[in-house]
């Protein structure tokens, strides 16, 4: 009966990893709100199911608060510019819907999905990439760049998972306040940790046969939860 209840346990491990992706969810919601902070919230929540993804337990809150503190600045700066050229391209899309038609209306409008499929492609890599390389925010944009046309497969599904909020209501407005539960819930932490499931090979790859940070390196020292409090 002790065996059922323990965490080698199968199942209460992936209880708990479940419990684990609705507190990041819950994390990550709040910290949406002033809208400003977003980019960080999405930092953290990255940092938070790559953690699972490694099997890693370093306390889910804990790590979403020390991984949106310590990628604050760039990931602020970067959502702050993606949300603008996203504004942008969404306008540009209405003025198109209202003072165009035909043939020119389709054109510009496929010419602006791909530009936003393009930039969301970017984006999906940069986030993950920030919380787990010590560079400049520049040096993250080219790899992200990079790492979208070099794994194509894998940034096309991470496209569409990412997209998820936005399709479902485009195809069927009913199902979207069916899903509205899921994605309140847990429905971003999933989003994210399917991208991470995906992201954690690549990275892998790309540091040959270095090994991933330990739990060791990764986990805040005495020190550092000293500085914190």
């Amino acid at each position: 009966m002790n065996n059922l209840f323990s965490l080698e346990n199968p199942l209460m491990r992936f209880l708990a990893r479940v419990f684990d992706m609705i507190v990041s969810n819950a994390l990550f919601l709040i910290c949406c709100v002033p809208v400003v902070t977003a980019g960080a919230a999405i930092a953290a929540l990255n940092k938070v199911t790559q953690g699972i993804v490694l099997d890693r337990d370093f306390g889910t809150i804990r790590l979403f608060f020390r991984a949106f503190r310590e990628n604050f600045k760039q990931a602020t700066a970067a959502f702050l510019v993606l949300l603008l050229i996203f504004l942008s391209l969404a306008c540009n899309a209405l003025l198109v819907m209202i003072y165009l038609t035909g043939t020119l209306a389709v054109v510009l409008k496929g010419v602006l999905f791909v530009l936003a499929v393009l930039v969301l492609a970017v984006a999906v890599y940069l986030f993950p990439l920030m919380t787990r390389y010590d560079n400049a925010l520049r040096e993250h944009v080219k790899n992200a760049m990079i790492l979208a046309v070099a794994k194509l497969p894998r940034t096309v599904v991470m496209v569409l998972v990412t997209s998820l909020p936005v399709l479902v209501p485009y195809f069927s407005l009913p199902t979207f306040f069916q899903t509205l539960p899921f994605f309140f819930i847990i429905g971003f932490s999933f989003m994210s940790y399917v991208s991470s499931q995906l992201l954690v090979p690549v990275f892998r790859e790309l540091e040959g046969d270095q090994e991933a940070p330990s739990e060791e390196q990764e986990a805040p020292s005495e020190e550092q939860e000293a500085e914190d409090e």
